[in-house]
């Protein structure tokens, strides 16, 4: 994705995921805004014009398909450090995914377990390198964490599945986890 897309994605995300207010949004319930209301907002707020198609193009490219235009509406997938409902139903997880985290995370995960913290939800990745992808963020060699889902699923935990392969669950027990590397 090029430079200018990155950076309308990154505006995006902060107003669907983190701040609509900065940008005098109200999301309803689901975190979703009408398209030409935050359309509108968002070309005051950053006095750069975009539109729905370059929205389109941010959504095509963008290999983490962090939003969805549905209806007329606009709304971040996951990734929310606001309160906002989910839309899709809990399914049942594959039998392991993955979590990449820092060095300095991980000594706390180990005993604690994973926790959402400021977010509504622990993000879990499909695959080992999504997860060091994600990992990477943080620590330059991430350590990646193999979660048990199928079991924790059957113990009770509630996965939910996104369409960019990421699991949101409220919180992963210390017993579900092994360390990879």
């Amino acid at each position: 994705m090029d430079k200018n897309l990155v950076k309308i994605s990154k505006r995006l995300s902060f107003a669907l995921r983190h701040h609509p207010e900065k940008l005098g949004l109200q999301l309803d319930a689901y975190g979703r805004v009408p398209l030409d209301t935050l359309l509108e907002h968002y070309n005051a707020h950053y006095g750069t014009p975009i539109d729905e198609a370059m929205i389109r193009r941010v959504m095509r490219q963008s290999d983490k398909q962090r939003f969805a235009v549905e209806g007329g509406q606009i709304r971040a997938l996951y990734g929310h450090s606001i309160p906002v409902k989910l839309l899709q139903s809990p399914a049942a997880p594959p039998a392991v995914l993955y979590h990449g985290t820092s060095h300095a995370a991980a000594k706390f995960i180990v005993d604690e377990g994973l926790k959402k913290m400021d977010r509504d939800f622990v993000h879990l990745s499909a695959t080992i390198s999504m997860a060091e992808s994600v990992g990477r963020r943080r620590d330059n060699q991430p350590v990646i964490f193999q979660v048990a889902a199928k079991e924790g699923a059957a113990d009770g935990l509630l996965f939910y599945p996104t369409e960019s392969h990421i699991w949101l669950v409220d919180s992963v027990p210390p017993q579900y986890l092994s360390l990879l590397k």
